[in-house]
């Protein structure tokens, strides 16, 4: 421990020595900043030494430089974070996009990780016969049941080509474990989760993720749309939380001419001010463009949808997008036994072309014991005490935007779209019985004893009945919203000794809500069948048909296909010029 708090103390004093060597090259009011910087870190590692030294009980050294760490990142927003061995594997497949392993996505079901879908063409995985369902119980003669979803991924990827792995994995109707021993090879991530036709002429491309290779991905689709009759294009972005600036730039080069700004930067350090343009001439040209977006859509999703939207180059349809407009920039700290650790840190803010803003409002933290305050930005007018970023970002909000056609957009951060719709929500009992993995769970038993569904899956009253005797097997429990509240009035009553008195209203209330239950269940229906046919379908013929029944219960994909099958009213919503006799009917 003692080597650990010498090892510390070293890193200050470096930290001092190096800022009092810069101090000669710096401004009088830089070098009142880092004098600043200078003495607090000895503040730093003086309460951090005394506290390792004295403290009661004996302090874990890492475990207290982490919490320290993490308070201080706290302070900032959310996206500037301390990232350990695991997470520096996940940047490391954005990064590359590809990563060496074994090709199978995982998810938790019934306590165990699980092969969420069929694993990737030509992996290890597949190529051994490793199916969807797959319960893996073991990594090389370790249990997993301890293990998080990120500690079974990271066992499961190896360093380089070749490595082996051996897994024990459970499989619903074989009694015994099976054990399959797996050579690790080079795994190309797929970030295009579905390529095809909403109708004849309509492409689809259902993007779920901006990491390296995403630009080449989406490029190959649109050339694949285009081979085959494509005249219109959805491009999915709903759910899509973003990946790499360059790469969102590059897709956007698909549809957007050569030389246009995409996205622009500005940081404190001038090097973080920057212009992203496209450097080449689109794949998609000018034909007609849909981009959906939801409230999960963000960052990378954010910068395309915003510049197609700019530029009037496409309608945006669906919900306000998730308003994440920070760039992160990884900065590597040390390179210990356990790999590689980095400072994943905020240095820039994302701004559209029409000059707004993508980053929500409410995301750096300002109170007055926040490290974003300063005493000097007080003001003798409390009305006019904020900061400089609060000032910018709330005379965006005000301040008017336009598009090159001339139409107005919002500003305040996130992407406003030209259509609002949005799909109707669940119910809480069908989102229970996805929570515990009925559906999931189901469909891998029904499909197996029933294969002749493969030539077409119809969700009948037999379906049904069996549903509902495998949910009762399992003991599937719900209770309408408020059941638990009566249950603890209840044992409130019992410690009060009034029970006796309510006994009567009790039951009538519990009553009232199987009667709110029984009615759930019957609104759920809906969902119930297309839930148990989307899950049939993967099972039975993969993911891309599984994804296509989604079509005709989305609501954002229908108004989608109306807006690009009406060229007049598509052009009415881009403020366009162009007549609808001037273009081709879908």
């Amino acid at each position: 421990m003692r080597k650990n708090i010498k090892i510390t103390v070293a890193i200050v004093l470096t930290c001092l020595a190096l800022l009092g060597a810069w101090s000669g090259l710096l401004s009088k009011s830089q070098r009142d900043f880092y004098a600043a910087v200078g003495r607090n870190i000895k503040v730093f590692g003086d309460v951090y030494k005394q506290t390792a030294n004295n403290y009661v009980e004996e302090v874990d050294p890492e475990k207290f430089m982490r919490a320290g760490i993490n308070g201080m990142l706290d302070e900032l927003d959310p996206y500037s974070v301390f990232l350990e061995k695991e997470a520096q594997d996940d940047i490391e497949i954005m990064t590359r996009g590809k990563y060496f392993g074994v090709g199978m996505r995982i998810s938790a079901q019934n306590g165990w990780p699980t092969v969420a879908e069929q694993p990737f063409p030509n992996s290890p995985s597949e190529k051994a016969g490793i199916r969807e369902g797959d319960q893996i119980i073991e990594i090389d003669g370790q249990s997993t049941k301890e293990l998080s979803l990120s500690e079974t991924a990271g066992r499961l990827r190896g360093e380089k080509k070749g490595s082996t792995v051996v897994i024990k994995i459970k499989r619903v109707g074989v009694d015994e474990p099976m054990t399959f021993s797996l050579i690790r090879d080079e795994i190309v991530v797929s970030d295009i989760q579905y390529t095809g036709f909403v109708e004849p002429g309509i492409g689809l491309i259902k993007l779920n993720v901006f990491n390296r290779g995403a630009e080449k991905q989406v490029a190959n689709a649109i050339e694949t749309l285009l081979d085959q009759g494509a005249e219109a294009l959805i491009l999915d972005l709903r759910g899509n939380p973003g990946g790499l600036l360059d790469v969102a730039v590059e897709v956007a080069n698909n549809f957007i001419p050569k030389g246009e700004m995409v996205v622009y930067t500005k940081g404190r350090n001038p090097n973080s001010t920057k212009e992203y343009r496209t450097t080449s001439n689109p794949i998609f040209g000018s034909l007609p463009l849909v981009v959906l977006v939801n409230e999960y859509s963000a960052s990378a999703s954010e910068i395309v949808a915003g510049a197609i939207q700019d530029l009037d180059r496409g309608i945006i349809i669906g919900e306000r997008s998730f308003g994440k407009g920070l760039v992160q920039t990884v900065l590597p700290i040390d390179r210990n036994a356990e790999g590689e650790v980095s400072l994943k840190l905020t240095t820039a803010k994302y701004y559209l072309p029409s000059g707004r803003l993508i980053q929500k409002m409410d995301v750096f933290k300002r109170g007055r014991n926040s490290v974003l305050w300063s005493a000097e930005e007080e003001s003798d007018d409390e009305s006019d005490d904020e900061t400089e970023d609060e000032a910018e970002i709330s005379y965006e909000k005000e301040e008017k935007f336009f598009t090159r056609n001339g139409r107005q957009v919002g500003g305040g951060g996130g992407i406003s779209p030209d259509i609002e719709s949005s799909n109707d929500h669940t119910t809480r009992y069908v989102g229970e019985l996805i929570r515990q993995s009925m559906f999931f769970n189901f469909s891998l038993e029904y499909a197996a004893k029933h294969p002749e569904l493969a030539n077409g899956v119809e969700i009948d009253e037999n379906i049904l009945s069996d549903f509902a005797d495998f949910v009762a097997a399992k003991e599937f429990k719900y209770e309408a919203t408020g059941m638990n509240e009566l249950e603890k009035l209840e044992e409130l009553a019992k410690k009060e000794e009034y029970y006796d008195e309510m006994v009567a209203a009790f039951a009538q209330m519990r009553s009232k809500f199987a009667v709110v239950t029984e009615k759930e269940k019957e609104k759920s229906i809906q969902d119930i069948r297309y839930l148990l046919k989307r899950e049939l379908v993967a099972k039975l013929k993969g993911n891309d048909a599984a994804y296509a029944t989604s079509f005709e219960r989305d609501a954002t994909l229908k108004k989608a296909v109306e807006v690009l099958k009406d060229v007049n009213e598509y052009n009415r919503l881009l403020g366009s010029q162009t007549t609808g006799s001037e273009q081709n009917n879908l």
